[in-house]
């Protein structure tokens, strides 16, 4: 329980250098970090938010170098909007790197520590807010075999043991892993033996989160009930991981991501804690951007995505100094989660081979502990295995939709009344191919798509008996349709008491035509958005295909995110942005 609920907010990795700059970065980039932490700290103030976390490196410079002290002076001014309730967490730029042999700077020791603790407080500590407790750790120290080491060792053991009745959130630059807890180590995570006596503790206290920076990438993690998040940036992202987007890299070979940046509300209640990421699109203060308290947030609980691309794949990223100059780090794309988060959609499609699958089933557990429900889609008729499995894991399943030629539906639903489907909720959808089409000359083209045509109302209502377990169906409308003629009229007149789901389609009928006009996206999504307040209460529901762009292969087109995984218009439109 919480006394009441309170929203805390969260900003990483400014990376402030002195007001007449310095020789500690070679990239251009750095030169706008200032400009950016002012925008991004005013953003933050603006929220008024009860206090504010800094996940560390506040400045770029390092505690040995001559300019520490002007970058760390330029730092508070930059800080004050969001003093006094402002809490600093060490970063590897703050008070030195982690040990490790092919770190690039030099590693905390007794110095970089008094210099810390003069420019920004202990490197430890903890408060509380709202029978809440919050805990910062100096993550470089971990695996130092420092005396200062086992100092935060006893502390942070003796303070968890103490506060155990307490929902707790631990702050820590460095995470401990990014995306596996049995990874190798490297340069973005905890070596061993330091990682699994944290991962141990929190296990043993439930910490409820802990939360980091210093990757300058957004990744999602969970262990049990405790939610890891790494958050993204103000000042820069890294270039090493620009090896996750399959598509050319952004300005600095991906150092300038700017649709990457972001800052963070936390909005704590008795059922949880939601993270909401607020972007600052490398914007800097002073030059006309607008500062906005943001007061809105998306819900669009009736429209799914689907998830075309292998949004669970980790890729291993090439050894390419000065990160990981002998080791290899494997990570993952996870702004896919955040953007959902983003445009407030909580649903999305798959195919039932992601359940299936053991590794992958286990990342969509971890979507579905962060609020996304699946709609998981097949063309076979599951066997005996394939039930028990989707049984099992029923509670992972918000839909489950299956595909049929027309002439194949009766037996279809013959044997879902055999299976026992009990409380899962059964959509019926038509594979619709090239065959189906009136042949026009000598014109063809193979083609398949997803969805009844809505012509076909009528024989699809003639298809279900009272016995049938079907509680949706789902009709296509492709972009040379009428959104608003055939929604209209499929959501009047259609019968059984089935929800009527309507696959809006971005690609062209023709496979080797792209549609890449994104104001035309996006005016399709307005329209699905405005038709939701004028149907008068009658239940629909409505699919987006596709989430992320087609850039190659078949049907070429864009999506709600372009390959980087940064917002496409009609993304923003989704996120009320535009």
């Amino acid at each position: 329980m919480v006394a009441k609920p309170f929203t805390f907010a969260l900003i990483t990795d400014t990376h402030i250098r002195p007001p007449q700059g310095d020789d500690s970065s070679p990239y251009a980039v750095n030169d706008l970090a200032n400009g950016r932490a002012r925008y991004a700290c005013d953003l933050l103030a603006a929220q008024e938010p009860e206090f504010t976390v800094h996940l560390g490196d506040m400045v770029h410079t390092l505690p040995h170098l001559p300019t520490y002290q002007a970058a760390c002076d330029e730092a508070h001014r930059i800080f004050d909007p969001l003093k006094p309730e402002l809490h600093f967490v060490p970063g590897n730029h703050d008070i030195g790197d982690k040990p490790m042999a092919a770190s690039p700077a030099g590693a905390v020791d007794d110095y970089t520590m008094s210099a810390y603790h003069t420019q920004f407080g202990p490197s430890w500590h903890c408060f509380e807010n709202q029978g809440c407790l919050f805990v910062v750790i100096n993550s470089s120290l971990i695996n130092s075999q420092t005396e200062m080491e086992k100092e935060q060792r006893f502390w942070l053991e003796t303070t968890l043991s103490r506060h155990t009745n307490k929902r707790t959130f631990i702050f820590s630059h460095y995470p401990p892993f990014i995306n596996q807890p049995s990874e190798p180590s490297h340069y973005d995570n905890y070596a061993e033996p330091g990682r699994s006596w944290l991962l141990d503790l929190i296990e043993k206290h439930a910490v409820e989160a802990v939360i980091s920076g210093h990757v300058h990438q957004f990744f999602y993690n969970r262990l049990g009930r405790t939610k890891f998040y790494c958050l993204p940036p103000t000042s820069f992202t890294r270039q090493d991981y620009a090896e996750l987007y399959r598509t050319i890299c952004e300005d600095e070979f991906g150092r300038d991501d700017i649709g990457k940046f972001a800052v963070a509300l936390v909005h704590v209640t008795d059922e949880g804690h939601e993270v909401e990421f607020l972007p600052t699109n490398g914007m800097v203060a002073g030059s006309g951007n607008a500062v906005i308290r943001r007061e809105v947030r998306m819900n669009h609980d009736n429209i799914c995505v689907h998830l075309r691309n292998a949004w669970y794949e980790a890729v291993d990223l090439p050894y390419n100094g000065p990160m990981e100059e002998f080791s290899r780090k494997r990570a993952r794309n996870d702004y896919p989660l955040m953007r959902l988060w983003q445009m407030g959609i909580s649903d999305v499609r798959t195919p039932l081979d992601d359940l299936l699958d053991p590794t992958t089933r286990q990342r969509i557990e971890d979507w579905s502990r962060a609020g996304v429900g699946f709609t998981f889609v097949s063309s076979e008729k599951p066997d005996t295995l394939t039930w028990e499995i989707i049984h099992e894991h029923a509670h992972l399943v918000s839909t489950l939709e299956f595909a049929a030629r027309l002439k194949d539906v009766p037996s279809l639903l013959n044997a879902l009344k055999g299976a026992k489907v009990g409380d899962l909720k059964v959509s019926l959808t038509k594979i619709h191919t090239s065959a189906d089409e009136k042949a026009k000359g000598t014109n063809f083209a193979h083609n398949v798509s997803s969805g009844f045509l809505p012509s076909e109302v009528d024989e699809v209502a003639s298809l279900l008996d009272d016995a049938h377990p079907v509680s949706s169906v789902v009709y296509q409308v492709n972009l040379d349709e009428d959104i608003v003629a055939i929604v209209t009229k499929l959501a009047n007149r259609h019968v059984g008491g089935l929800v009527p789901v309507f696959n809006i389609r971005f690609a062209q009928r023709n496979p080797a035509a792209a549609n890449f006009d994104d104001e035309n996206i996006a005016q399709r999504v307005r329209q699905v958005l405005d038709l939701r307040a004028c149907l008068g209460g009658k239940k629909t529901e409505f699919q987006f295909d596709t989430f992320m762009d087609i850039d190659r292969g078949y049907s070429p087109r864009h999506g709600l995110l372009d390959r980087s995984s940064n917002f496409r218009r009609a993304g923003l439109v989704l996120r009320g942005s535009n």
